[in-house]
């Protein structure tokens, strides 16, 4: 029990310490998949302050209380853009599922932009650490650098840092 008690925390510390070196790295646009299975790059990349939501389908909701709070904000549209990023590489269930989820969110919420890492491109291009059965909370300014980055592995983790990332994310745009 104390050797996983500590590898726990051992795990922990050091996707902080690696989330952290992150700040501040340039990163480059991706070539993704959409929900219709087409490739593209991610919208508005370098023209807004993007949140960006990159999630394990097998815990999908983990990030909705962080993604609730910025939508209550109602945050201009021309300078923020929310994003998920479904990392279908951690899931067992197939990409056409997955596509299919994302066309049903984006009918539920139009403005929604939610596209598919099928083959980890975004956690390999962007130097993450394994994110399955988490998600990772990413901010991305106008400038292409991480300004927030933030391993989550449950809802409460992700309400915890509700007022940080809110204010993190008016600094940028204003």
């Amino acid at each position: 029990m104390k050797r996983t008690i500590l590898f726990l925390l051992l795990n922990i510390a050091t996707s902080a310490l690696v989330c952290q070196n992150l700040v501040g790295k340039s990163v480059p646009n991706l070539s993704l998949k959409d929900a219709n299975g087409k490739s593209t790059t991610i919208p508005y990349f370098g023209e807004r302050t993007l949140a960006i939501f990159y999630n394990d389908p097998d815990v999908k909701d983990i990030s909705e209380p962080l993604s609730e709070a910025i939508k209550n904000q109602k945050l201009p549209r021309e300078k923020y853009q929310g994003i998920g990023i479904s990392n279908s590489q951690d899931t067992w269930l197939p990409n056409s599922v997955i596509r299919f989820a994302a066309r049903e969110k984006q009918k539920k919420y139009p403005n929604s932009v939610i596209l598919i890492d099928e083959n980890h491109t975004l956690s390999k291009e962007w130097s993450l650490d394994n994110s399955d059965n988490k998600g990772y909370f990413i901010i991305i300014g106008k400038d292409k650098k991480i300004k927030y980055i933030r391993l989550i592995s449950s809802q409460d983790e992700g309400k915890a840092i509700i007022k940080e990332v809110l204010r993190l994310i008016e600094n940028e745009i204003n």
